[in-house]
Formats: structure tokens, sequence, C-alpha cells
């Protein structure tokens, strides 16, 4: 029998036979028109050569005649999916992209099979999770085939909709087939290696990724070491290929010098795009706010939930830009007294309103609560102290409350130190002979003979100067009265300078001179152990007051007929004799605690040990806030010396946000230095947050 007739296509009607089935099938209605079988004429007929094709037998020609009607009723129950608005070139969109689709409706679209409606099944999706299925195409994909197949078929391209054989002969037959079965093991390889991490993209793209972190850690690397030093970073020229050019800067300097000597980080470079090797300024300035915020995040970390002190002082630097150092004082959870730099802020006028106003903006900018500020630490000026319109009213006015304000011990100190020696005007004129020796003995050509030790400049600023200055010359007093005997007597050297030298032999061998020298020299060593003791850290409000008491107590000591006819007979005695040992002050042995405390005896109720619970807590908490009041702005004055070493001459066009970052980098060196180490994962994450040409992560 020859079967070939069966899916031959009919013939095309002629014009009469079409007038003639026009009329009929118009009054056929459209359930029968589905199920109207062809006429003889129409039966498929083929022909192989010149014999005449077999006639089926009847039964199995009902069969085929049926199923021929349902494909002229309905093409798309071929098998493949022809929806109308579907683009056939590919699958539709609505297929899944990393896994399937199994999309479940509440009822599938379904189709005619031999006057039977079937559709789609739910079920099927079980034991076949490549399966999926597509609302816009009404059919059936493999996800498999789709995505790592390399042969085309219904299942990948247009769907598979045969709903009648889809269970016995369409999808069992797919999952049999050899491309299907490739395909689903390269599905499930692809899924192990996403699993454990060890796609090969994943491989390739890793390593990438860890030579670009190892390359931005030794840009941080660099930034750290010169921030840290105090070094400045650019120079005239920034290009990349300049590197070997003086004028190029320490930071690029630096760079090259590295990639010499590291033979990975040379190897990295070469493999970086010339737009992505991040030696720019625009860059440096990125990654060293970001080390600043983490410090100061660091910081604010520190202090809590703690009570703080605030210390501010301010100063103005060569470019006329005024500077503010807001210094917190706290007590950590171990009782250990720190003071941190927290930044260094800026003002466009200094008055007493906009002052308070920047220390509020920049405590709130960091995340500090301005309710936990117990104290706040100035100078004397009154645009800081004033009673009524000072910094430290106006700011216990914008909070509402009453926030102590503790004058600086250091620069009380300072003034009646100041005040005193220049109340007398032999003190006076004694250190003004002071300052000639240092400009006469610092010319070229004396100080060539000059054999004592190296005097000192006084400063008017800070009394300590004052101190070495006596000391200096008390020391070198022989070798100093020598070299002016010399100079005068000696017509080689100049009329001018032989008139300087007969001026000063005359001033220091005044009797009064040496005297004045030992006395001034004894007044300032004992106020000098307070001075340095108040710039401590460690000092609390109560340690500085009873030092500062102690001292007095000193310099009240001396005022005696027995020191004075001391320190006369040192000055006339050739040979000085040792300096005294120093005596501890008695009135500290009163605070050492030998006894035990809190020591539990025998049994005790659980009323007793909740009282002694609160009894200990709360002398916790009263020793944590003795400790936290200040007593000198000693830190911030710190922070200006800090501020004068980064901001050079050749660095005065440094914007003032690179500058309090750098100051700040280098004042707060502890923890600068963990930028290399804990810290340089997190200045890489959040560099790598931003748009970036080199993938960190």
């Amino acid at each position: 029998m020859d079967i070939r007739k069966f899916f031959r296509p009919p013939p095309p009607q002629t014009n009469t036979a079409r007038a003639t089935a026009e009329p009929y099938q118009n009054r056929i209605p459209a359930a029968e028109k589905e199920l109207q079988e062809p006429t003889a004429s129409e039966q498929p007929q083929l022909a192989s050569g010149s014999n005449t094709a077999a006639q089926a037998p009847p039964a199995e020609r009902s069969e085929r005649e049926r199923e021929h009607a349902d494909y002229n009723a309905n093409p798309r129950c071929s098998g493949l999916s022809q929806t109308q608005g579907h683009d056939h070139s590919g699958p539709p969109d609505d297929l899944g992209e990393d896994k399937p689709a199994q999309i479940i409706l509440k009822k599938f679209p379904s189709r005619l099979f031999n006057g039977q409606k079937r559709s789609f099944v739910a079920l099927w999706y079980n034991q076949r999770d490549w399966l999926e299925y597509s609302v816009k195409a009404e059919a059936a994909f493999c996800f498999a085939c789709r995505k790592f197949g390399t042969v085309d078929s219904v299942f990948t391209k247009s769907g598979y909709c045969d709903w009648k054989h889809a269970a016995e002969r369409g999808l069992r037959k797919h999952a049999e087939c050899k491309e299907h079965m490739e395909s689903v093991a390269k599905w499930r390889e692809r899924v192990k290696r996403a699993d454990s991490g060890q796609e090969i993209s994943t491989l390739v793209n890793e390593g990438q990724l860890a030579r670009n972190r190892y390359y931005i850690g030794a840009i941080i690397d660099m930034l750290q070491f010169l921030a840290i030093n105090r070094l400045p970073l650019r120079g005239s020229v920034e290009a990349f290929n300049s590197q070997g050019d003086a004028s190029c800067g320490l930071f690029l300097s630096l760079f090259e010098y590295s990639v010499r000597k590291d033979p990975e980080l040379e190897k990295i470079l070469q493999t970086i795009p010339q737009n992505a090797r991040y030696t720019s300024h625009d860059i440096q300035n990125e990654l060293i706010k970001i080390m600043s915020d983490i410090l100061t995040e660091e910081i604010v970390h520190e202090v809590s939930d703690s009570w703080f002190t605030i210390k501010v002082d301010g100063t103005r630097d060569p470019t006329g830009c005024e500077n503010i150092s807001i210094v917190i004082r706290f007590v950590a959870e171990d009782f250990e007294v720190r003071e941190r730099l927290l930044t260094i802020a800026t003002a466009d006028v200094g008055d007493a309103k906009t002052l308070a106003n920047t220390i509020i903006t920049e405590l709130r900018r960091v995340g500090l609560s301005t309710s936990k500020i117990l104290s706040q630490v100035y100078d004397g000026a009154s645009v800081m102290s004033g009673k009524h319109g000072g910094v430290q009213k106006i700011l216990q006015d914008m909070l509402a409350r009453e926030i102590p304000y503790v004058h600086c011990f250091n620069h009380q100190l300072h003034l009646v130190v100041i005040n005193a020696m220049s109340s007398e005007g032999a003190i006076e004129d004694f250190f003004g002979v002071c300052g000639s020796l240092y400009k006469f003995i610092k010319k070229p050509t004396v100080a060539v003979h000059y054999k004592g030790d190296t005097l000192k400049r006084l400063l008017e600023q800070r009394w300590t100067g004052h101190l070495a200055t006596v000391t200096v010359v008390l020391k070198s007093f022989d070798d100093i009265f020598s070299l002016l005997s010399e100079i005068d007597s000696n017509r080689a050297f100049g009329t001018d300078l032989r008139i300087e030298a007969a001026g000063l032999i005359r001033a220091v061998s005044e009797p009064s001179f040496e005297f004045i020298g030992r006395f001034v020299q004894k007044i300032l060593q004992l106020l000098d152990a307070p001075n340095k003791m108040l710039q401590s850290e460690q000092m609390d409000l109560l340690s500085g007051m009873r030092l500062v008491k102690s001292a007095s107590e000193c310099v009240a000591q001396l005022r005696s007929e027995s020191e004075f006819n001391n320190i006369l007979g040192q000055c006339k005695e050739k040979e000085r004799p040792q300096k005294r040992k120093r005596m501890v002050n008695k009135s500290l042995q009163g605070y050492v605690v030998e006894e035990t405390v809190g020591q539990q005896q025998g049994d005790t109720d659980e009323g007793d040990t909740e009282l002694r619970r609160l009894f200990y807590s709360t002398l916790d908490a009263a020793f944590k806030h003795a400790l936290t009041f200040g007593a000198s702005t000693a830190m911030c004055e710190n922070s200006f010396s800090t501020l004068k070493s980064v901001l050079t001459d050749n660095r005065l066009s440094m914007l003032h946000q690179r500058k309090a970052h750098l100051v700040q980098l280098a004042f707060e060196r502890d923890l600068t230095k963990r930028f290399t180490t804990e810290w340089k994962e997190a200045v890489m994450k959040r560099f790598n947050s931003g748009r970036r040409r080199l993938q960190l992560y």
C-alpha cells in the first residue's frame, strides 16, 4: 500500500468546483464544517511512475481522512506553534533566562484533535525539570536545548503544541534523543559550578578581580605612607609617563619605585587600560576622603554612647583660611581616656555665632549626639569665653541646657607666667639680652668661633622657649663670655661686630644678670612639669586642679630668705653645684589606696547584691564622667603643628577638604596604620561602589 497519498496536499479547486462548493459551505454550520470529510474529488492522490496509487483499506482510510480534516481545520495541530503575533525567527520572550519558566495556569488554551479539545497539562512538569511553557506562543519548549543545545528543533524555536501525542511521543522521544541529553548534561554542570563558585567564567573573572584588588591595594598603601609621614603627594607634572621627572611628585615617584620592586605589580600594570590606572589627583582625593571617613567612623564607634568633652581652637594658615580644630575627649569602655581629632573645619567669619554653628554641624554630621556633651574647653579669648555672647554661652542656648565651660589650664598658666615676667622691667631686659645673644651668635662670622651649646630662639607665644633659652645661657655662660671678649679685642672682626660684642659684654657682666637667670630658671622649672602634664590626654579636670595647686605652693615656698641666699650663693660660686634631688610631693601620698574594696564576705541576699551592683555601677559612671572633663586644649594646638607640617609653602594651593583629611590622617597615625591591614578591604569596597573601569568585586 502506498501511504504517500495520505500526506499529499489536496489539489487546488477549479473555479467551477469552488463556485459550486461555496453556497454549500456557507449553509454548513461551523462545527460541522470542521468535521466535514473531504469529497472523493479532493482525496489526495499520489502517483509513482506509471503505476496508479493503491487505495488504503476503508478503516485505515477513514482514520487518515479524519486526521487530514483536522489538519485543514486547525493547522496548528501539526506540533508547531503558529500562534498569531509570534515571531517564528526565535523563541518568545516570556521564557526563563536562568531557569525554566514552568508556568501553571488555571486553564491552559485548548486545541481540537479528532473533534476533541486538548491542552497542555501542568503534570507534565513532573520528572521534566527542563520543560517550560510559553503563554505567548501557547507551546512547550525545552530550557536545556534552548540554552545549551547546538541543533535547532521545535522545542527551541517555535515550540511544541501537539497535545494529543505529547506524553507518549513528543516529550518522551525528545527526552531520549542524544542532543537533548547532551544539553541537559551541560545545564547540570553549569548549575553545579555556579552553586560551588567554580564556574569557568567565575574562575577567570575572580583571578582578574584579585589582580585589580592587588593593584588598588598598592595605591592605598602609598597614600597611607605619604599621609602618615606628612609628605606631599603631587608635583607640577602628573602624567603617568613622566615618572622619571623630578617634578612628578612623591606619589608617582613612589608608584614607579613600587612597580620596579614588585614584579607582580609590574605585571598587573601592563594589563590595565591606560585610562584606568587611578593615579590622578581626583582618585587621590577620593581615596583620601574614603580613608578619612572610615577613620572618623571608627572614632565615633569608639565614643559609642559615652559622654564626651569638646575642645575647640582656631588658627589661620598662610592662605588666610580659618582652621577650626575640633577634638573630643571621652573615656572608653576599659576606662582609658582618649582624645581624638574629629575634624579640621573652616568658617568664612570668626564670630561666636558662626563658630558655635560650625561645632554643632560637625558633631551632627559625623553622627555624635549633642545630648552627650559633658563639658566644653576653650581658651580665654572673649569670642570663646564670653559670658553673654561667647561660643560657650551660645552653645548652651542652642542646646537648651547647661554645659560647663573650662578655661584651658595651659592658657591660664601661660598668661600667669607671661604677665609675671613682663611686669618686672629687669626680667624683661634680661630676656631682651638673651634674644640679642641668639641673633649675634647666629651670624656666620660669629657662629664658626662659638664652642658652646646652641642657643634657643625666644617664642613670645610659648613661654617654654624662655626656659630653654635661660638653661642654655647659664650652662654655656663661660663660652659666651669668652667669645664676646675675643671679638671685642680682635681687630680682625668688623667695627659693627666689635661694638655689638662690647655692649653684650657689659650686659652679661652685670651682677644681676646671672642672678635673674637662675631665679627665672628656678620658677620656670617648677612650672614646666605641670605644663607638660597638663598637655597629656590622660589629664582630667580634678588632677589638673591638684597639679596647679601643688605648683603654686612650690612657687610660694620660694618666697623665703633661705631660698634667696641659696640662689645668690650659686651666683658667687665658681663651681656650680649639682641640682638637688627632686622629692616626690608628699601631698599625693594620701591618694594611694591599699585596702581592697567591694570584697564579698559571707553570704548575702539578693537585695544586698542588687545594692552592691547599683553602688559600683554608679561609682563607675561618676568616675568616667570625672575623667571626661578636660583641662586644656593642648591637643588642638598639636593638630595645628601637624597642619603646619602638611601645608608647606609648596602646597598652599591645596583645597581645604583635602587639607583637613590629610591633617586628620597624619595626626591620628595609630588609626591610619590600620589602612594597610584590616581597613584596606573596607576602603576598596567603598571605592568599588562607584562606577569604575576596574571592577574589584
